[in-house]
């Protein structure tokens, strides 16, 4: 596991002449050195179906001999998203304590001690008078009170500001995960200022102004901090090129089901018997907490297994809030309220019918299932479906996944 300041420090790219080209061929476009494929020091072939992306990095490669070093920011940022986040191996994820404990928000939310001060539903979030010049304040309340509302407050007493920012963290693109890590490890910025910026929730002027208003970074730093925030952000647009907010559901269905994305038909409605069903309702159940169990993912309510849409409606409640209310109710009678930090749920409009994406963290601890009139069970990941444990399996897996 390298994080983002070990890998910078010994990136180098293997290329010494500096000859380079580019072409297309079936997958994308790919940089050459002569005839043979350019690779990042990972191994990875440097390729993009962007032909902005493969010639911004060719052009700095070249120019670095006369900008000096700072010129290779996007094959690094290229390189480190191929090596690292793509491999499954972000350490960010790994060591998320360890990082957001030194972030100032994280630090004055929690009062030092980040898993001691839970969110309360009607609680003011931050007040930050030295910041108000900025208007960050604001901007990060607004970005946090929204974060909220997507997950259920009600009774629970664990939505911790770090759990809400990792779950948020982890829907981000490889490419906005690699930007909160540059970002973080050049200006030691933290998290919530780079998610902020990666999310397009401030802009670069705003970030650098408000690390220097946090103390973080001193005022003669300014204009250095905001060409390369405004460099990072510039590249990481051209790598995502689609909508900044995160994962949505279009994405996912388009790229079918897999081991973190499932598909259901409805919540709780029998299509075939036409009325509801705990056995429906299950189903759903069983999905969202081998998620939990696993390494996360993302259920969708209301896509069918070849990936049309049913739509939400199916499930004839009077309205979209209620739906939602009946689908958090079963979570916290079922799983437990203690994990409904680690879920989200935010509801869709495709082809004229709703969609909910439901989208769930590794847990902190083991969860099971208890509904009633079955069985209580564990589930977990396995490739494409959802596996129940029995008892030795699930003492083994317990051992292995969630004891240190």
């Amino acid at each position: 596991m390298s994080n983002f300041s070990d890998y910078s420090d010994s990136f180098i790219l293997k290329c010494d002449s500096r000859m380079l080209d580019y072409a297309f061929d079936k997958t994308g476009y790919a940089i050459f050195e002569g005839s043979a494929p350019l690779f990042t020091p990972g191994g990875n072939a440097i390729t993009h179906t962007s032909e902005s992306v493969i010639r911004t990095v060719v052009t700095d490669i070249q120019l670095a001999p006369v900008s000096g070093q700072s010129r290779l920011v996007s094959p690094l940022l290229y390189s480190y998203m191929k090596d690292v986040i793509e491999a499954g191996d972000d350490p960010l994820i790994q060591n998320w304590a360890g990082f957001s404990d030194s972030d100032p928000f994280v630090l004055i939310k929690t009062r030092s001690k980040v898993h001691a001060q839970p969110f309360k539903p009607d609680e003011p979030l931050f007040e930050f008078s030295f910041l108000e010049l900025t208007g960050l304040t604001w901007q990060v309340n607004q970005f946090i009170g929204r974060l909220m509302s997507e997950i259920n407050l009600e009774d629970t007493d664990t939505a911790l500001f770090p759990d809400i920012l990792k779950l948020y963290y982890s829907q981000l693109t490889a490419g906005q995960k690699t930007a909160v890590q540059a970002l973080g490890s050049m200006h030691n910025a933290g998290i919530v200022m780079p998610v902020l910026l990666a999310s397009g929730e401030i802009s670069p002027v705003e970030y650098s102004k408000g690390l220097i208003a946090l103390q973080l970074q001193a005022a003669e730093s300014y204009t250095v901090i905001l060409s390369e925030a405004s460099g990072i952000l510039a590249f990481m647009n051209l790598l995502i090129q689609k909508n900044v907010q995160g994962i949505n559901a279009s994405l996912m269905i388009k790229e079918g089901e897999s081991d973190s994305v499932e598909f259901k038909s409805t919540l709780r409605w029998d299509i075939r018997a036409g009325k509801t069903n705990a056995v429906i309702e299950r189903s759903s159940l069983k999905t969202i907490s081998a998620f939990l169990n696993s390494a996360g993912g993302s259920l969708l309510v209301g896509v069918r297994d070849d990936g049309s849409v049913e739509g939400i409606e199916t499930d004839k409640f009077v309205n979209e809030d209620k739906f939602l209310l009946h689908l958090w109710t079963l979570i916290r009678l079922s799983l437990g309220r203690e994990f409904t930090p680690y879920i989200r749920t935010r509801l869709e409009k495709m082809d004229e019918k709703t969609v909910c994406l439901v989208t769930c963290l590794p847990a902190n601890r083991p969860v099971f299932l208890r509904q009633a009139g079955f069985d209580e069970e564990m589930f977990i990941r396995v490739g494409p479906s959802s596996n129940a444990l029995n008892i030795s399996e699930a003492l083994t897996y317990i051992a292995d996944r969630f004891i240190m």
